[in-house]
């Protein structure tokens, strides 16, 4: 697919939040899935935020039981996928939901923009969910809506956007 990085430059620019791109309803089959894809076939840096570095693999074992962990008391760790110069970053906070975040600023392109979309549709084949990308914790209005199996990839323009809000 090729998009007007015209249209759609507007949702990368920089205002102090992250984006987010969120799969929803997913289960702990669904993360082993993602971590054992991570594993083989991205360059990965790992650990808790103040000591992320970069990894042959993650810790599968860990990553699942800090999801079911109750108690609290477990480290919490990051993960970096790193995208030639892009960094989306997931972090562990529930089973039912994978959250990744990228910095705006690093979506600079119409390149770097369709790597994000080659991820999106490769993590939304691999777990054949839909994924979404929106502003910082705004899931409710998604911005770039990725689903393979329907191959549907949608785009918000800001004129569209603009419709929506009103």
């Amino acid at each position: 697919m090729k998009n007007n990085w015209e249209e759609i430059k507007w949702i990368f620019e920089p205002d102090g939040t992250l984006r987010d791109i969120y799969v929803q309803n997913v289960n702990i089959e669904d993360w082993k899935i993602l971590i054992d894809y991570l594993n083989e076939n991205h360059i990965l840096k790992y650990g808790p935020y103040h000591e992320i570095k970069i990894v042959s693999r993650i810790e599968k074992d860990y990553l699942i039981q800090l999801l079911t962990d109750v108690t609290g008391e477990m480290e919490l760790k990051t993960v970096g996928i790193i995208i030639d110069d892009i960094i989306i970053n997931t972090h562990f906070f529930t089973v039912n939901e994978i959250e990744f975040d990228i910095e705006p600023k690093e979506i600079n392109s119409e390149n770097n923009f369709e790597k994000v979309l080659s991820f999106m549709n490769e993590i939304s084949r691999i777990l054949n969910k839909q994924l979404i990308l929106t502003g910082e914790n705004q899931i409710n209005f998604p911005l770039v809506t990725v689903e393979y199996s329907k191959k549907i990839i949608k785009v918000l323009t800001k004129k569209d956007a603009k419709k929506l809000w009103r």
